[in-house]
């Protein structure tokens, strides 16, 4: 089901691709947006960098003429300029002040996650996403998102409810029974997982692929006839996933004459012609990317091989192969190809940092340690690797160590929320509460309205014993603003724990049992159990003595998976 849409003449310079944005929604109240950084284009192509001068200056001239949902949009085409770039950060800034303007819109919070998932802040990005589905149920590609979340926590039961509610209301298309036939086969309940992916294959026939599940599902049914049958079928289609919002904010190919009608035909007028500074701006690297990231494997691969037949020993290709192999569960050819990629370059840290993923996965953290603290060592401007290695760290106890790794994760990234929230931690845990309030307390000297920070700040005065009556009143009034504007579990937890350190225990427990209620409510039933060991110590009148709990993944993160 795609959302309705509508014309608009509003930034003429960037609507091309993203006409799909302009919904309606009625909101029109003054908000005060952050200003969207001017990114460095200097490593672009001359022609792509002229283009985003010119829709800045487009952008800029129209600002002030505009005003709630139609600032929203405009908002969020710069966004999607600089998401096709690459230019994150700036991305990310745009589209924040769009979902400010329009916070009942969940297009612009699906956006967000995606931006968010393209910068490796996977945690965030599952936030934007579970907060888009509450806006917005119909948008099937927002609802595949969050499934997707649930399966890589193993919450088939929750994977499984969200795609059933969709198929209750939209029957025509066949990627939800594709989905419910995959769950219901890593569930062992072969009957359903037929009838589901026989379903799917009802709806597209294209869909071949889907042949090899079905086979898989007779198979663990005992039912051999059939399932060779259904093998000799298997082909390469897949259902696709229509999402012209997630592909409005990256780089795509653009095939050579993609908008010809056919000889003979008339053109379509539902199809928009390609603008060129689009088509100079795309590419299949980009492509390949996306599809990995909403977990469409298949079409993965089928565009890697391609590019490899022309690139064999391509490194950045090899190691992008690795996740997609990584992210499907297949393992043993993850390590086949990260060890590939690092052969076709021993300098480029993009394979060690795959290596040191899929190490993990296989439950090697020695291993896994020494290709993330190689893969740091290589491209020490990159956040990830870092972040990683600190989890690793974090999570055999290793505190100080830990956050080595997530400073440095934060020098080449200073925004990078994860890193920061994780320095905070590995820092508490480590006895040194006092240095992580001076570094959330400077960070917060240049970033005052960093809603993050806000956040680690309350945690952290809350609970350190270091901290005077005057601290801890200044943490109860930061955590009531930014409880104000979210209620969202992490600031809600902090915010009860800035209440139990002031001796409001009632306060407390109703804000950590809100904070629960919006857990559950959001299918994150597996951190329930860390909320409710702060929860039983405010109901003892007890003060926790750490800023989360040593249940919670922030304490120690869990080992990567598929």
């Amino acid at each position: 089901m795609m959302p309705t849409s509508k014309s608009s003449k509003a930034l003429s310079a960037l609507a091309f691709a993203i006409a799909l944005f302009l919904a309606p929604h009625a909101f029109a109240a003054d908000t005060v947006v952050k200003p969207v950084p001017v990114p460095d284009l200097s490593k672009l192509p001359a022609a792509q960098a002229e283009d985003l001068r010119q829709a800045r200056i487009e952008f800029e001239k129209v600002k002030p003429t505009l005003a709630g949902e139609r600032l929203a949009e405009a908002h969020a085409l710069l966004g999607a300029a600089y998401s096709r770039a690459g230019l994150y950060d700036a991305a990310a800034v745009a589209l924040e002040d769009a979902s400010a303007l329009e916070p009942n819109d969940g297009r612009w919070a699906y956006a967000q996650g995606i931006i968010a998932r393209m910068q490796k802040q996977n945690q965030a990005a599952l936030g934007y996403f579970e907060h888009a589905l509450q806006l917005d149920q119909g948008y099937l590609p927002i609802r595949i998102a969050v499934v997707n979340a649930r399966i890589e926590q193993n919450d088939l039961e929750g994977a499984r409810k969200l795609l059933q509610d969709f198929t209750t209301s939209d029957v025509s298309n066949p990627l939800p029974y594709a989905m419910l036939g995959d769950i219901a086969l890593r569930q062992k309940r072969y009957p359903d997982a037929i009838a589901q992916t026989k379903r799917a294959l009802e709806i597209d026939p294209k869909a071949t692929k889907l042949y090899t599940q079905l086979a898989d599902a007779y198979q663990g049914a005992g039912d051999a006839k059939n399932a060779a049958d259904a093998r000799a079928k298997a082909g390469d289609g897949m259902p696709a996933l229509g999402d012209p919002i997630g592909l409005g904010l990256v780089q795509m190919q653009a095939p050579a004459n993609a908008n010809a009608p056919a000889k003979g035909a008339a053109p379509d007028p539902a199809t928009p012609a390609v603008d060129p500074a689009v088509a100079r701006t795309l590419t299949p690297e980009r492509e390949a990317e996306f599809l990995l990231q909403t977990r469409q494997y298949d079409v993965a691969r089928q565009k890697l091989d391609g590019l490899l037949r022309a690139r064999p020993n391509d490194a950045e290709l090899l190691a992008l192969y690795a996740r997609v192999e990584a992210a499907s569960g297949n393992l043993p050819e993850a390590k086949s190809r990260a060890n590939a990629a690092i052969q076709a370059n021993p300098n480029a840290a993009a394979g060690y940092l795959v290596m040191g993923q899929v190490a993990e996965m296989m439950n090697d953290d020695r291993n896994a340690q020494a290709a993330y603290e190689k893969a740091a060592s290589l491209d020490p401007k990159a956040s990830e690797a870092s972040v990683d290695a600190g989890n690793v760290l974090m999570r055999n106890g290793r505190y100080d160590d830990a956050a080595v790794r997530y400073r440095a994760a934060i020098t080449a990234d200073p925004k990078n929320a994860e890193a920061w929230t994780r320095l905070s931690a590995a820092q508490a845990f480590g006895g040194k509460c006092e240095t992580a309030i001076r570094d959330i307390n400077s960070a917060l000297a240049k970033d005052s309205r960093n809603g993050i920070l806000m956040q680690l700040f309350v945690r952290l005065t809350s609970t350190c014993p270091a901290s005077g009556a005057p601290e801890k009143k200044m943490a109860l009034d930061y955590g009531g603003k930014i409880y104000q504007q979210s209620d969202a579990a992490p600031i809600a937890e902090a915010y009860a724990l800035a209440f139990a350190a002031n001796g409001k225990w009632d306060d407390a427990v109703k804000t950590q049992q809100a904070a629960m209620f919006v857990l559950v409510r959001n299918g994150r039933k597996f951190d329930v159990p860390a909320y409710r060991d702060f929860l039983q110590q405010f109901q003892a009148h007890k003060l926790p003595d750490r800023p989360w709990s040593p249940m919670s993944d922030i304490a120690k993160p869990a080992k990567l998976s598929k």
